[in-house]
């Protein structure tokens, strides 16, 4: 909440921009829904008077900016996109700051001919009913388009072992909008417990590259889907308090520390503002949806009697870590006993580590030591001992095309 006031107290007209590389510039109306976006999760949460006068503040230094002219021409002159130049009010309007006129102009606009216009991705599509439901209910006759979570990035399994980041962020935009920030049950177009599975896996990618915007956004989907925390969930959420707890706010994987510590006063500011303010709102989301009864991750990560021993081999086969490696640093505080309960995420570690190589046979080891310790029951393995099944139906089909392209021995 401080680093949103901090985020709209210091915003140029034209929106936060690195000040040693001016083209990377971030527009106000982003940071403008994006903050309301944050204290709308935070209202969910809160539970005590000093939040909600928080939430207040913070608000009515968001009005002026989600309601300026320039936001309702918006508004006006492009129906097709008139709830995402609206985010900030709608967020507002539901936070018990309306402004009548403001939702006269965006329900002519919606009721325009092209409002529907422009094609979205499922998880746009879920962004926009989730933006109608905040704002209010639906209007009579309107249709809800049902096979739209079974189309989203939900609806199916992701290919976790080369997984591009625009598929994840598909993943937990989806999320976040069909469950309304966590605070509703809904029908999921698969198990909870799948999905939950292949959020592990997405989740060790982003801690080992490291991405923690990503990372963040990731570990909602434990308290967006009421499931219990896994043991790489509560690792990652602990790796992530532990960053944010050294540096004073969760840096995006676009921060610099060389270049931050070489900085200070407002130049630090703004570096950081403009670098990391989306990361830091991701951490309030997920710090909102654990706060909410019984969501809260456990302080430790379970230790199953099978997996000791698996954390060490582990680690071995990933190899060198770079020093300043989060993931593994938080891993050395923990005690040697404590250390096998990140088995799980140190197998899909080195899976995606190997795959990214193209090593098969780094695959295999892995696979052979999740085999000794079960930890084999999971998508990221099934998917790896698959790619070796092609990768041997491959070689095949190579080796014999080589035979067929030999010239003939002549004989005689």
């Amino acid at each position: 909440m401080d680093f949103a006031v901090l985020t709209i107290k210091t915003m140029p007209a034209d929106g936060h921009a690195d000040p040693g590389d001016p083209s990377k510039k971030v527009r106000p109306e982003k940071i403008v829904g994006e903050a309301s976006l944050l204290l709308l999760a935070a209202a969910q949460a809160a539970s005590g008077s000093e939040v909600r006068q928080r939430i207040e503040f913070a608000a009515q230094l968001i009005i002026p900016l989600a309601r300026a002219e320039s936001v309702r021409a918006r508004i006006c002159l492009e129906p097709s996109l008139a709830l995402e130049h609206a985010l900030g009010h709608i967020c507002l309007s539901r936070l018990g700051f309306p402004d009548f006129a403001l939702d006269r102009l965006l329900g002519e606009s919606l009721q325009a001919d092209c409002a529907g216009g422009g094609e979205r991705m499922p998880h746009r599509q879920l962004e926009q009913e989730w933006m109608m439901r905040v704002w209010g209910p639906p209007p009579p006759g309107a249709q809800v388009d049902a096979g739209l979570p079974g189309r989203s990035a939900l609806g199916r399994p992701a290919d976790l072992l080369s997984t591009r980041k625009n598929q994840a962020y598909a993943f937990t935009h989806a999320l976040m909008y069909l469950t309304d920030l966590g605070s509703r049950r809904v029908r999921l177009p698969r198990s909870p417990s799948a999905i939950a599975a292949e959020a592990d896996a997405a989740l060790a990618s982003s801690l080992n590259e490291p991405d923690y915007d990503l990372g963040g956004e990731i570990l909602l989907t434990w308290p967006f889907l009421h499931r219990r925390w896994s043991a790489s969930a509560i690792l990652g959420f602990a790796i992530l308090a532990s960053v944010e707890d050294r540096l004073g706010f969760l840096p995006s994987p676009s921060v610099s520390l060389d270049r931050l510590q070489a900085l200070s006063g407002d130049e630090r500011t703004r570096y950081v503002v403009a670098n990391s303010y989306h990361t830091a709102f991701v951490m309030g989301l997920l710090c909102a949806g654990a706060l909410r009864d019984g969501r809260r991750p456990p302080l430790a990560a379970p230790v199953r009697a099978r997996q000791r021993g698996a954390a060490g081999k582990l680690m071995e086969l990933i190899g060198p870590v770079d020093p300043k490696a989060d993931w593994n640093n938080h891993l050395q505080t923990l005690r040697p006993e404590d250390q096998d309960s990140a088995a799980p995420l140190l197998l899909n570690i080195c899976l995606r580590r190997a795959a990214v190589r193209r090593d098969l046979g780094a695959i295999r080891s892995a696979l052979l030591v999740g085999e000794q310790h079960g930890l084999l029951d999971a998508p990221a393995p099934r998917q790896a001992a698959e790619l070796l099944r092609r990768s041997a139906t491959y070689a095949s089909i190579t080796s014999a095309a080589a035979l067929d392209r030999r010239p003939e021995l002549e004989v005689g």
